[in-house]
């Protein structure tokens, strides 16, 4: 076998492991689950870690082959929750972004979604009226430009049960969408309506 070909098995042999770790052991991030992969296959090379990309085809088949029956219940349950909690925010007009939307959510997901506004504080006021506890926190983001920004994070425990995740944007950045860390292209962003029509399609 040539060092290419055994470069590319060792790729795939990696994500799929790292989709395993996603899916049945709560891991919620790309790099955690390669850095366990690489442990647990005994790979020391980052040259042949598969991108993030690679690792989420790899997490759709693996829900495809062994969780057909749960994971599309599990995502429309989230997409569900999703809107409800984005339907009580509208004011902050709210987008869904992450694996609930990518359609790669499984039991251990949580809802990702972007808000909007120039006065966060007013989310404060509207959670706390609303007897929703949360805890406060921060999440980079990286721009064009590998420019980096921090923005606040709220995040909610056990909404319909599902944890949520509220990243709060200036009003600007509605029309500024962060990178995606699959690909590095603009982040997909999707409004009430759309998640809604997501819904609808699910058979």
């Amino acid at each position: 076998m040539t060092h290419a070909k055994k470069s590319h098995r060792l790729r795939q042999q990696l994500a799929v492991e790292a989709a395993r770790i996603m899916t049945e052991e709560g891991v919620l991030d790309f790099h955690t689950a390669k850095r366990k992969a690489a442990d647990r296959v005994g790979v020391i090379n980052d040259q042949v870690m598969p991108r993030n990309i690679e690792i989420e085809l790899a997490l759709k088949e693996y829900q495809a082959i062994f969780r057909a029956e749960q994971q599309p219940a599990q995502l429309s349950a989230l997409r569900k929750t999703a809107i409800t909690v984005m339907q009580l925010l509208s004011d902050f007009s709210p987008r869904l972004v992450g694996s609930v939307l990518r359609g790669s959510a499984d039991q251990y997901t949580t809802i990702d979604i972007h808000l909007f506004s120039d006065n966060s504080l007013s989310l404060d006021w509207l959670l706390i009226e609303h007897h929703i506890p949360f805890n406060m926190s921060e999440r980079e983001y990286r721009f064009k430009g590998d420019v980096i920004e921090r923005y606040p994070l709220y995040l909610i425990e056990g909404e319909g049960d599902a944890d949520v995740a509220l990243t709060v944007f200036p009003e600007r950045g509605v029309r500024q969408p962060p990178k995606s860390p699959l690909d590095g292209k603009s982040i997909q962003r999707a409004s009430i309506s759309e998640v809604q029509a997501l819904l609808q399609k699910v058979p």
